[in-house]
C-alpha cells in the first residue's frame, strides 16, 4: 500500500470515529432533561435539545440557525454582548445570565466551548420557578383582568381613577413576582396559574 493511500485509510478511519462520537454526543443531549443549545459565537444557535424546545414551546429543528436572543431576553443585555466580545479575544469563558423569555424567566449559564473545528457556545438553562400560591391584591387582579381584555393602562387609569404611571407601576411588580417580560406573556401566565378564567369573557 503506497504512503498516500494509507494516510487516506487513516484519515477515513478518524472522519468515522469522530462522526460516532458526534453521533453519541447528540443521543445524549437528545436525553439530557437540562435545556441546552450548542451556539456559535455569536449566538446562532447551531442544535438544542427537545428539553429546550419544550421551554419554548417549538421543535429544536426550528431553532437551528436562530438567535438565541430572539427567545431570551437578559435582563441586562450589554451582559451578553460583554461575554461575546470578551470570548473573540480569548476573556471570561463562563457567565450566568438572568433572562426572561415567553411565559418563564430563568439564568441561562453561557460557556466557551471549542474543539479541532473552532470555539462556540454551550448554553444552559435553569428555570426559576413561580410560587404555586400567587396572591393578588383586589387593585392588581382588577388591573389584570381589564388588561387581559385588551384594555390599555390609559383606558384603566380611567377606569378605576388611578394615574397610568399607577397601572403600569402595578404591571411592572405583577411581571417581576410572575416572572415574566411583558404584559403579553403576563396575561398568558396568568392564565396557566388560574389567576383568570379561561371560560369567561371579558376576563374575570
Amino acid at each position: 500500500m503506497s504512503e498516500a493511500a494509507h494516510g487516506l485509510g487513516e484519515l477515513r478511519a478518524e472522519q468515522r470515529r469522530a462522526g460516532m462520537w458526534r453521533n453519541r454526543f447528540l443521543a445524549l443531549l437528545d436525553r439530557t432533561p437540562v435545556p441546552t443549545a450548542i451556539c456559535q459565537l455569536d449566538g446562532t444557535i447551531t442544535v438544542a435539545n427537545p428539553a429546550l424546545a419544550e421551554v419554548l414551546d417549538t421543535r429544536p429543528s426550528q431553532l437551528r440557525d436562530r438567535h438565541v436572543l430572539e427567545y431570551f431576553q437578559p435582563k441586562v443585555r450589554r451582559d451578553f454582548d460583554k461575554l461575546v466580545a470578551g470570548l473573540e479575544h480569548g476573556g471570561r469563558a463562563r457567565l450566568v445570565i438572568a433572562v426572561q423569555f415567553r411565559g418563564g424567566a430563568g439564568e441561562l449559564t453561557v460557556q466557551a466551548v471549542s474543539d479541532d473545528g473552532g470555539s462556540g457556545l454551550l448554553i444552559t438553562l435553569r428555570i426559576t420557578p413561580v410560587p404555586a400560591d400567587v396572591q393578588l391584591s383586589d387593585r392588581e387582579s382588577e388591573i389584570l383582568r381589564l388588561i387581559a381584555g385588551g384594555a390599555t393602562s390609559a383606558s384603566v387609569a380611567a377606569e378605576l381613577g388611578i394615574t397610568g404611571d399607577g397601572v403600569n407601576y402595578h404591571l411592572t411588580r405583577l411581571s417581576e413576582r410572575l416572572g415574566v417580560p411583558n404584559r403579553t406573556a403576563l396575561v398568558a401566565r396568568a392564565y396557566s396559574l388560574g389567576l383568570l378564567d379561561p371560560a369567561s369573557w371579558p376576563p374575570r
